[in-house]
């Protein structure tokens, strides 16, 4: 299962970092443990912590399966069984530019 996780928010605000993990590069019981958490999660709405200012929020898609959406969890949530996608940020993940505001 491929994972596309993008984190946002903290103190800049505007600073997106992404990236990718494919299950399939994990050790076996990880990547079912991964998989289990991930499809567990509140697709298509945020999950019910509410937001902490200057707190990163991790937005959470399976690109091969788009009709499940967009999971959007708090920083507090991305624990437990999501560790190896805050990890896999962490290690490889990409800035993304800046998108201006209109005005």
């Amino acid at each position: 299962m491929r994972i596309r996780v993008r984190r946002v928010g903290g103190l800049a605000g505007n600073i997106a970092l992404a990236a990718e993990l494919e299950t399939a590069g994990l050790p076996p019981d990880d990547a079912a443990r991964l998989e289990e958490v991930v499809a567990g999660l509140p697709w298509g709405a945020e999950a019910g912590v509410p937001p902490h200012p200057d707190a990163f929020r991790y937005e959470i898609e399976v690109p091969d399966e788009p009709h499940r959406g967009t999971a959007v969890l708090q920083e507090s949530a991305l624990t437990g069984g999501l560790t190896p996608l805050r990890d896999q940020l962490q290690r490889t993940g990409v800035v993304e530019p800046a998108h201006r505001r209109p005005g």
